[in-house]
């Protein structure tokens, strides 16, 4: 069993991963480099042995390296995400290949790598189970963006929870993670933010309006620098919402600049 998602997550010293690797979680890339120093470990196993491949959702970190993965390496196993995970999926992939600002020579892959293994990716519904070879696996809400999973498998009567990122407070267009029906007998968490507390859902919204009110009254305007998928979203309800309990603001056009994020709005 091994996890290539965020960086870091499968190091070289994990000796023991070469003995029987026959499940993996995610396969991401380092976003810090480029060409195959961005890649995973994959040379310290067996992608062959490889049956299940679980992908917890769209983000670079936990998914880019999957077209290299299915189309450059021996793997020949079954990959499992879900539908809106894949719908938006191909979207950021085929924008990180345009994007990327590499030589033709550190080129993971094209396009055509993107739709051939776009054919080979199955979907799974939230709470559906599926078995391949023996493993009994299901998925849960992870709340991190539209589609994100968190995995439970079953092998042998151990069950095994990833969760990949995943977060307990609700949004406006997430709903919060699901109590699992079933105590896991091992995790693997995501624990990037672990350590850290966040300020309540309500004081960072109203922190971040009153400086947008603040800043439109005297004159000005605002750019706002966010991701385009997840958080584009999130801050434009967040707006809209605003927008329409303030009257003087209705005459105050609100634009997005990003042709990936109009691209994605109809999935969402």
């Amino acid at each position: 069993m091994a996890s290539t998602g965020p960086p870091q997550s499968l190091k070289r010293s994990d000796t023991s991963l070469t003995r029987k690797v026959d499940q993996q979680f995610d396969s991401g890339i380092h976003p810090a480099y480029s060409g195959m120093a961005a890649l995973p470990y994959f040379d310290e196993f067996d992608p062959s042995t490889i049956d299940v491949l679980l992908v917890t959702h769209f983000h670079l970190d936990h998914a880019a390296s999957l077209p290299y993965f299915l189309e450059k390496t021996t793997f020949i196993g079954r990959v499992f995400m879900t539908h809106a995970t894949k719908a938006i999926y191909k979207l950021l992939l085929s924008d990180y290949v345009k994007v990327s600002k590499v030589s033709v020579e550190d080129m993971l892959y094209d396009e055509q790598d993107i739709l051939h293994c776009m054919d080979k990716i199955r979907v799974i519904d939230f709470h559906q189970s599926l078995e391949v070879n023996g493993k009994l696996f299901w998925c849960d809400t992870a709340r991190h963006v539209l589609g994100a999973a968190m995995f439970m498998v079953d092998i042998a009567g151990v069950r095994v929870l990833y969760t990949g990122d995943y977060s307990h407070e609700e949004d406006l267009h997430l709903r919060a993670t699901e109590i699992l029906q079933f105590s896991p007998d091992i995790c693997i968490i995501e624990s990037t933010y672990g350590v850290q507390l966040h300020q309540p859902r309500n004081v960072r919204e109203k922190r971040f309006t009153d400086v947008i009110h603040s800043t439109i009254s005297q004159g000005g305007c605002v750019l706002i620098p966010a991701f385009a998928l997840g958080c584009a979203q999130g801050l434009l309800l967040i707006l809209d919402e605003y927008w329409s309990n303030h009257p003087e603001l209705h005459n105050i056009p609100i634009y997005y600049a990003s042709p990936l994020a109009k691209r994605c709005m109809a999935i969402y």
